[in-house]
């Protein structure tokens, strides 16, 4: 299977501008968010536009220095896309597929890969000769991530599998199958996130929320 979408590469796109009701903030996404408080993001042949803390703002295709996708993943939730945009005034611009209090939104995602695959499709030639496109987790988070889920699965899964071991209790193996349960989808997650460079007239399915 090559997951991967095709999208077709050439000058500007003459596409018409279009909304799509994804969450986002400015900055990068560092912690838990509570609550997102701007909503809303267009994109028109030239450029894209949005709202947020009340200032509108537009900011041309020229101005990307890079797009990293990332996938996320919540607890008894599922999966999120996130897309990092950066500009060349240091602007940061994420959006992603939850919902205003963090909660990935199947609703959602379905508009934020069609958002993603719009975005590429209206960058123009030197656009992508310009643009960086990453995948995944920065090498430093990455390795910092892998670290947690080796602490996760000690904790979560080989502790209650030694417990298992020495007591035999039906307790312990319900804790071992929960905490495999648990540290699964993250394990998997954090694979999907693998740091790379991506092609963006074939974007990587990977990182998308849908699959």
């Amino acid at each position: 299977m090559d997951a991967r979408v095709s999208l077709d590469g050439g000058g500007a796109s003459p596409l018409r501008p279009r909304r799509y009701d994804l969450v986002l903030r400015e900055g990068l996404p560092r912690g838990l968010v509570w609550r997102y408080r701007d909503e809303g993001i267009t994109l028109t042949p030239l450029s894209l536009e949005w709202t947020a803390r009340g200032q509108s703002r537009s900011m041309p295709y020229s101005a990307i220095t890079s797009i990293r996708l990332q996938l996320g993943h919540v607890p008894r939730s599922g999966n999120f896309g996130s897309c990092i945009v950066t500009f060349r005034d240091g602007l940061v611009l994420t959006i992603a597929s939850v919902n205003r209090n963090g909660f990935p939104d199947l609703e959602r995602a379905a508009g934020y890969s069609e958002f993603v695959e719009d975005l590429h499709a209206r960058l123009g030639v030197e656009d992508r000769r310009r643009i960086a496109f990453l995948a995944g987790n920065s090498e430093d988070r990455h390795a910092f991530g892998w670290f947690a889920v080796i602490l996760g699965g000690a904790f979560f899964v080989l502790l209650p599998l030694a417990l298992l071991v020495v007591t035999g209790e039906a307790k312990a193996l319900f804790i071992t199958l929960a905490g495999a349960a648990f540290i699964y989808p993250v394990w998997r997650t954090h694979r999907r996130n693998e740091p790379r460079h991506y092609d963006p007239a074939r974007l990587d399915e990977e990182v998308f929320p849908h699959v």
